[in-house]
C-alpha cells in the first residue's frame, strides 16, 4: 500500500528580533563583551592613481597603512577611470622575507596568492567599480615545515596589495600593456599567554609563600677571582612562571644574592637599613635587569648575522629578606654565615615595540630576560662579571578568559 504523506500548513513567516526594547520591556539579563577586547574598525583607506583608485575597508580610523591580523578578512573595492579595452583586472597579495649578508641575498615568498576579479572570457562588460573579499592566509610553507605566517617587521619581512590591470598588447613597446598600483600593508598577527601573571603590585614576599607555582626561578652564579678566596654569590631570578609576556603588560621580578657579607660587600654602596653587612672598598656592582630582543638573519648555515637591541629596563628597589626560618622559595636553607640582598623590580617593553617573537628559517626574532652584574671597576673588585640570559617569549595581547575571534 503505498503511503502518501500528510498535507501541511505553510508556517507563519517568524518575527522580526531587535536588540532595541519595546515600550513595556525590559532587559533581564545581559552578557557584556569585555571592553577593548574586540574593536570595531570603521576607517577607510584609500590609494589613488590616474586611473586606479583602491579602497580597503575596517581599518583604523586616519591610518596611514592597512593593518591587518591572523585570518583576517580583506575587504573593500577597486574604482576604475576606464574599463574599456580591458582584458583582466587582478588583486594580489605577496609577502617576503628579504635577507641580505655581505653581499649575499636570499628572498623567500611566504605569500603569493591572485585573484582574478574580471576577465574578457566573462560574458559581461568590465565594471567601473569591482567589489572585493579575500582572506589572508595564516601559515606558509618554510621548506619541510608548516609555520605561522611571520608579522610584518622592518625591512625583512614585508607584504603588498597590488591591482594589475591588463590591456592588449600593442606593437609599439612605449605603450604598457598593463597598469599597476602597490600598496604596502603591515600583518600584525595577535597573540596571547594561556594563563594571567599575577599583578605587578602584588608583594613577591606573599605570593612566593600563597602561591609558589606562580613564580620561576632562574639560577647562576658569580664567580670570584682566584687570589680573593671568596665564596661565589648564588643569584636567584624570580620571574613569572608563565614565561609569555604580553608587549603591554607590566612583568614583576625578584632578586636575591646569597653569599657570606664578605662575598656581597662589593654589592653595597651604602648598608641598607638594618643589614650588618660592612661597606664596599672595591667601587660597588652595577646590577642591570632588562629585557633583549636577539635578532638572527641567515641567509646559509654559516652565513649569518645577530644583532641586539634592548626593549626595555628595570629600577631595582631593594627589599628585606625574608626571616631566617622561611624556606618556602629556597631550594635549601641557608647555611650558617650565608647572607642575603633581596631587590623587586619591574619590567615592561617600551612602546614602540610591536612585533612579537617568531622563528622562521631565515630569520628568528627572540626574546630573553637578561641578568647583569658587572663590577664598575673590574681591576679592584674579586667578583667577576656575570650575564645571564633567560628565554622568554612576547606576545601582542594580555591573557583573557574569554573566547575572541581574531
Amino acid at each position: 500500500m503505498e503511503s502518501v504523506p500528510p498535507l501541511y500548513t505553510p508556517s507563519p513567516p517568524s518575527p522580526s528580533y531587535s536588540t532595541e526594547l519595546l515600550p513595556g520591556e525590559k532587559t533581564v539579563e545581559e552578557t557584556r563583551r569585555r571592553a577593548g577586547l574586540q574593536t570595531q574598525n570603521t576607517g577607510v583607506f584609500r590609494r589613488i592613481t590616474d586611473n586606479i583608485t583602491l579602497v580597503l575597508r575596517d581599518q583604523q580610523p586616519g591610518s596611514i597603512k592597512p593593518v591587518y591580523g591572523r585570518n583576517a578578512l580583506v575587504r573593500g573595492h577597486i574604482s576604475l577611470r576606464s574599463s574599456e579595452g580591458l582584458t583582466e583586472v587582478t588583486l594580489k597579495l605577496d609577502g617576503y622575507i628579504r635577507v641580505e649578508i655581505s653581499g649575499a641575498a636570499l628572498t623567500t615568498s611566504v605569500a603569493s596568492d591572485s585573484y582574478s576579479l574580471w576577465s574578457s572570457s566573462s560574458t559581461e562588460p568590465c565594471p567601473k567599480t569591482l567589489p572585493f573579499t579575500i582572506f589572508f592566509p595564516s601559515t606558509f610553507k618554510d621548506g619541510s615545515q608548516t609555520r605561522p605566517l611571520p608579522p610584518s617587521f622592518e625591512d625583512t619581512c614585508s607584504y603588498t596589495l597590488r591591482v594589475v590591470v591588463s590591456k592588449p598588447r600593442r606593437f609599439i613597446s612605449s605603450l604598457r600593456s598593463s597598469d599597476s598600483l602597490v600598496v604596502p600593508v603591515c600583518y600584525n598577527p595577535r597573540s596571547r599567554p594561556h594563563t594571567p601573571i599575577l599583578p605587578s603590585d602584588a608583594p613577591f614576599m606573599t605570593t612566593v609563600k600563597t602561591s609558589p607555582e606562580e613564580w620561576h626561578q632562574v639560577l647562576c652564579t658569580m664567580n670570584a677571582t682566584n687570589r680573593s678566596k671568596l665564596t661565589p654569590v648564588q643569584c636567584l631570578l624570580f620571574i613569572p612562571s608563565v614565561q609569555i609576556y604580553p608587549l603591554s603588560e607590566t612583568i614583576p621580578f625578584h632578586l636575591q644574592l646569597r653569599a657570606p657579607p664578605s662575598s656581597l660587600a662589593p654589592f653595597l654602596e651604602k648598608s641598607p637599613p638594618d643589614c650588618s653587612l660592612p661597606m664596599p672598598s672595591s667601587g660597588g656592582i652595577s646590577i642591570r635587569v632588562y629585557i633583549l630582543r636577539q635578532v638572527v638573519l641567515k641567509v646559509f648555515e654559516d652565513q649569518k648575522t645577530t644583532s641586539s637591541r634592548i626593549l626595555g629596563e628595570a629600577k631595582l628597589t631593594y627589599s628585606a629578606p625574608l626571616p631566617e626560618n622561611h624556606h618556602s622559595y629556597r631550594n635549601r636553607p641557608l647555611g650558617e654565615g650565608i647572607d642575603c640582598l633581596d631587590w623587586d623590580g619591574e619590567l615592561r617593553c617600551t612602546e614602540d615595540v610591536t612585533v612579537a617573537s617568531f622563528v622562521t628559517n631565515t630569520v628568528s626574532v627572540r626574546d630573553f630576560i637578561v641578568l647583569s652584574l658587572d663590577p664598575l671597576q673590574p681591576m679592584k673588585c674579586p667578583l667577576l662579571a656575570l650575564k645571564q640570559s633567560h628565554p622568554i617569549r612576547l606576545v601582542t595581547d594580555p591573557w583573557s578568559d574569554q573566547a575572541v575571534a581574531w
